[in-house]
């Protein structure tokens, strides 16, 4: 009676972990939550001051400031926005795989066990 318990209860605990990842993933694409900030690298940007500004005395260039020629090429958001979105569902899939295993014990568990024996025959000589 124990293993029946213990197998429903792992079933359970198992679909509902299915559930509840797939209920995350769900609500991120619908942009209801936001993924956690795993990745958070920096934009790419290019000095410009390099290319326009090297024939500038140097009290012209301390006036523009150092960041004034300083461009963005590709804003942060562009590169940690589908990165972290990839590692929610890579992780979201890791727990509905471990939701599974723990489901399959269960039903495992609930399984009964049937045997069948067969009579050897002793062959008459």
């Amino acid at each position: 009676m124990g293993e029946k318990v213990t197998g429903y209860s792992l079933l359970v605990i198992g679909i509902l972990t299915i559930f509840l990842s797939v209920f995350s993933v769900y609500m991120v694409f619908t942009k209801k939550q936001k993924p956690v900030d795993l990745f958070t690298l920096p934009g790419i940007s290019i000095d410009l001051s390099n290319l326009a500004g090297s024939d500038l005395p140097p009290e012209a260039a301390q006036l523009k400031g150092p960041e004034a020629l300083k461009t963005d090429l590709v804003q942060p958001d562009i590169i940690n926005a589908p990165l972290n979105l990839f590692a929610h569902l890579i992780f979201m899939g890791f727990v509905a795989n471990i939701g599974f295993k723990i489901s399959s014990l269960g039903v495992q568990m609930l399984r009964p066990i049937k045997v069948n024996l067969r009579e050897e025959k002793v062959p008459v000589r």
